[in-house]
């Protein structure tokens, strides 16, 4: 009775600080489903233009895990501000022995992601800042993005997720 308590109590604590850095970042942290990320997947594979792929608010590191699974010769870099997603990540990612696989609990508009694809499943106000680096710092790129658009930047193709929500999946080439 009493181990249950104190499990309890501890992800209780895991939650609470997981809302805190939600209210704080402005989103919580949010996994693409299979069919959005087997759309990211195919879009990938059609363009095969870098060897870096960055994943932009990487959550608890689920698509990630699945670029760097179907791309092992790839360098597969997540971002993540909030500390028990990242850790999660970070955890998974020795699991599964993915040694193409990197997570970093940094906020990427202060990195440079230059020379990279960059996959995203950010907020409205998320793609508001992804878009200002984008031009203030003349990344020119792929990008990627679950759900959300730019904008001001023009989608190069838009394709929705067959499943019940019907997710739209941008691609740009800025």
């Amino acid at each position: 009775m009493m181990f249950e308590f104190y499990l309890l109590t501890f992800l209780l604590i895991i939650v609470c600080f997981i809302v805190i850095a939600s209210l704080k970042i402005g989103i919580s942290p949010m996994p693409s489903s299979k069919a959005s990320q087997k759309i990211i997947l195919e879009y990938l594979k059609q363009l095969n233009n870098s060897n870096t792929i960055i994943d932009l608010g990487s959550g608890f590191g689920t698509l990630s895990i699945y670029l760097a699974v179907n791309f092992p010769n790839r360098k597969i870099i997540g971002y993540e501000l909030s500390f028990f997603p990242w850790l999660i990540s970070i955890i998974l990612k020795k699991l599964l022995r993915l040694k193409n696989l990197h997570f970093y609990k940094k906020d990427f508009l202060k990195e440079n992601i230059k020379d990279a694809t960059l996959v995203c499943y950010l907020y409205f106000e998320g793609m508001k800042r992804l878009e200002n680096k984008l031009f203030e710092d003349s990344i020119n790129t792929v990008i990627i993005s679950n759900t959300f658009s730019f904008l001001n930047i023009k989608h190069k193709k838009k394709v929705y997720t067959s499943n019940l929500y019907q997710t739209p999946i941008y691609l740009y080439m800025t």
